[in-house]
């Protein structure tokens, strides 16, 4: 019984804790190889508390579940540019990977 007591304790106090997110990100698929070997994720959205938007493309081999490739990323810099440039200029800068895994978006 008492370590019933003691778990109960634990998990309440485990739960009772603030949480809070530091990123905001979504991730999307854009697209798959003609035999879904490599598939192509974006991940963009808001980095930390200063609102500041970013994207990143990913290229992963599902059959031997690793990443292929990995972009170093696209930040808003001084120009104040909004997610959707940050998102457009992050596939831009992707899409000689893309075609060279025969990835259509």
């Amino acid at each position: 019984m008492m370590k019933i007591v003691m778990f109960g304790a634990i998990l309440f106090a485990g739960s009772a804790t603030k949480v809070q997110a530091k990123n905001m990100i979504r991730i999307k698929a854009l697209g798959s190889s003609p035999r879904g070997q490599f598939v192509a994720f974006e991940e963009f959205g808001y980095m930390n508390d200063s609102k500041t938007p970013f994207a990143r493309i990913r290229v992963k081999n599902v059959w031997k579940d690793k990443y292929v490739h990995k972009s170093d990323g696209v930040w808003a810099d001084e120009d104040n540019k909004k997610l959707d440039q940050v998102r457009a200029k992050a596939i831009d800068l992707a899409k000689k990977q893309l075609e060279k895994f025969n990835i259509n978006t």
